[in-house]
């Protein structure tokens, strides 16, 4: 807690020290003209134009609620990263994005993937949904995300996040939490660049990549492509398993990263396509370690057309095709004797969505959004092998989903009322009513947030049942009130409090866990109920000199039950793998004109996790000391025409970085990099102006 208390001292100082001007008694927001009443608009002068930070909470968003709304406005908890924030705080990959993020964590799976955790919830199996540009990339097979040197950063635009579920727009994935992240388009970009990136931590390299992209909007043809190639190291670390042997990281957990994404859009008409190959190589396994490492690779292809149709003033007619490719934890050689446990595994899957939405605006204060989501999983099982449950290589499940919302914007609050069912051959049906109000009141804003949400259990999760036991759908309810303030035009300040239960929790029993539950290992529902509450805060500063983002994150299980899959013994408030506590801090500070210097920190407090076994090989509970890790980097985007780059340091003070597992598995904690400096490239080439559209 001292480093905290240390830490928010500082950043307070600092904003008095930058700060220096009188907060407004009675602020205008000018940068939401919905805002203004007439007298507000008829008054209003060139010395009210809106402050970055006003352009920044006031940003279309369409995550939520599918109609663009301000952050404030949004009938969720959210956060946006803008491509500003994202290139001067150095990110080179998404983890580096997320871990400024209240309450998100990181943590190891098994095989060396790193995965997520959400408000001391394990939260990788299908409880958080990754969109890129609406396009979800979950993998098929168990609807999890890897993470580490993985997705392209260099093209983002924005990233918006909400901070809660979102089944009753999204469905499928989006139990906890959606990651809608939104590339450049073609009117972005008008032009083509060029950026790469060299990190050396010690005796190895850290991260090395190169990326292109390029385009244009011509009249209504809008064209855009990027991709990158990357490869990395996941640590320069030692991994220790829980029966104490050792290997050095280095060459035994190489990552790589091939992506492209391709986007065309002419009139109402767009089609957009990803290829996204992610390559890893595992030596860590399941519990101990193997004798050399072995490729684990992860392949996904994703198209989407759509076809959005103003048909007149009130009515927009909004149809989706999605189709989804996956080659998901695929090993296809074959292990050495002496590491017979490590299996080959190959499936291929397919997922064929149809989306068909009307947006309407019966009066000034209404908008409904209704229509039907339908899609289709299919797997299909190589190398000779079946599904455990079914007993063939080949399975389909189906899913049909009717949703509406309704917006109303009444004289005393904004009002949202939502609701999907879902109905699917796997699990049966699933009904997610959503209730939103949300109130401004001068500068401050209120949200009162009421949703259920599920997780469908995914392919795998289907076929590894216990005792091929049918598996329910996971339910959960979240309870959330925000509270926030625009403290002056350059400071925003929010804070919200949650409450999660989640009923039915598909879980992954190991045999470890069989002595206690009786159970085989594989996959069943919990007969507990579980879940979080806490709270998390947000601060933003944003003046010409630069900018602050403060994030802070409280979870406490205490008022909750916990099943054995991530109970803490001896702690009652806790679950394996993830700090209560969480503080972020993203800063940039202008040196001159054309440098600028970012300082960032993330600390997380004590965690637990199995770390070795006793002789019996029933795990050995540790705990491990609160991690602070420090960065910088500086940077240019004018010092030289047309080009941007900087030079870092992640990791300053050689912090020794861990991911202990977010669940019993008794996988030892996977280490993370060490001190790694790096530098940062991007070279922009404009397309003549005579193009820009009409």
């Amino acid at each position: 807690m001292r480093y905290i208390l240390f830490i928010i001292i500082s950043i307070f100082l600092a904003t008095l020290t930058y700060g220096q001007e009188k907060p407004a008694d009675n602020i205008t927001d000018t940068s939401d003209l919905s805002n203004l009443s007439i007298e507000e608009l008829s008054k209003m002068k060139s010395r009210y134009a809106a402050t970055d930070m006003e352009k920044t909470i006031n940003l279309a968003i369409e995550a939520a609620s599918r109609k663009p709304l301000t952050m404030r406005k949004s009938p969720s908890i959210i956060t946006v990263i803008t491509e500003e924030e994202i290139e001067r705080s150095g990110a080179r990959d998404l983890m580096q994005v997320l871990s400024l993020i209240p309450g998100m964590e990181f943590n190891v799976d098994v095989e060396g993937v790193i995965g997520l955790s959400f408000r001391g919830l394990w939260a990788n199996e299908g409880k958080i949904s990754l969109q890129i540009n609406g396009m979800e990339v979950n993998e098929i097979a168990y609807a999890s995300l890897q993470f580490g040197s993985h997705y392209q950063v260099s093209q983002i635009k924005k990233i918006e996040i909400i901070r809660g579920p979102g089944s009753a727009i999204y469905g499928g994935c989006a139990e906890y939490a959606v990651i809608n992240i939104i590339t450049q388009k073609g009117e972005d970009m008008r032009g083509a660049a060029v950026n790469a990136s060299l990190g050396n931590a010690g005796a190895t390299y850290s991260r090395q990549d190169i990326g292109l992209s390029a385009g244009n909007k011509i009249n209504e043809l809008s064209y855009s492509f990027s991709g990158m190639l990357a490869r990395a190291q996941r640590s320069n670390g030692t991994y220790t398993d829980v029966y104490n042997n050792s290997y050095q990281m280095p060459g035994n957990a190489d990552l790589k990263a091939n992506y492209f994404n391709v986007a065309l859009k002419y009139k109402e008409l767009s089609v957009q396509f990803i290829y996204d190959n992610y390559q890893t190589s595992t030596r860590d396994n399941i519990l101990g370690i193997m004798s050399k490492p072995y490729p684990l690779d992860f392949l996904s292809c994703m198209t989407q057309i759509k076809y959005n149709k103003q048909l007149n003033k009130k009515l927009q007619l909004l149809l989706k095709l999605d189709h989804k490719y996956s080659e998901p934890w695929a090993f296809a050689g074959q292990a050495e004797h002496i590491d017979s446990d490590y299996l080959a595994y190959g499936m291929k899957a397919n997922t064929y969505k149809a989306n068909v939405a009307i947006l309407w605006d019966p009066l000034y204060w209404m908008n409904i959004n209704c229509g039907v989501d339908a899609y289709n999983d299919r797997g299909h099982r190589t190398m000779d092998e079946v599904f455990r449950t079914d007993s063939t290589n080949t399975v389909s499940y189906m899913n049909y989903a009717p949703f509406t919302q309704v917006l109303m914007k009444t004289p005393y609050a904004n009002i949202t009322v939502g609701a999907r069912y879902d109905i699917s051959t796997a699990f049966g049906s699933a009904f997610n009513p959503r209730l939103g109000v949300t109130k401004k009141a001068g500068i401050f804003n209120f949200k009162l947030l009421y949703a259920s949400s599920f997780r469908a259990p995914a392919i795998e999760s289907i076929q590894y049942g216990v005792d091929n036991m049918k598996l329910k759908p996971e339910r959960s309810v979240t309870f959330e009130f925000e509270a926030s303030a625009k403290l002056r035009k350059d400071m925003y300040f929010s804070v919200n409090f949650f409450d999660v239960t989640t009923t039915d929790a598909i879980r992954y029993f190991v045999k470890t866990d069989s002595v206690i539950t009786g159970f085989r290992d594989g996959y069943r529902n919990s007969d507990r109920k579980i879940g979080s509450q806490g709270f998390e805060l947000e601060y933003r500063y944003k003046s010409s000199w630069g900018f602050i983002n403060l994030a802070y994150s409280f979870y406490t299980i205490r008022n909750k039950d916990v099943d054995d899959a991530n109970s803490v013994p001896g702690h009652r408030s806790m679950t394996l793998g993830t700090a209560q506590n969480k503080l972020a801090l993203m800063s940039s500070i202008n040196i001159g004109r054309k440098m600028y210097i970012s300082p960032s920190v993330n600390f997380l407090d004590r965690r637990f996790g199995y770390s070795c076994v006793d002789s019996n090989d029933n795990g050995i509970l540790a705990a491990y000391k609160p991690q602070l890790v420090l960065n910088v980097y500086i940077g240019s985007n004018s010092l030289v025409k047309n080009c941007s780059f900087g030079i870092g340091i992640t990791n300053i003070t050689d912090e020794h970085i861990i991911y202990p597992q977010a669940y019993n598995s008794l996988h030892a904690p996977l280490p993370g990099m060490g001190r790694d400096f790096f530098l940062k490239v991007n070279y922009k080439l404009p397309f003549n102006s005579r193009h820009k559209d009409q």
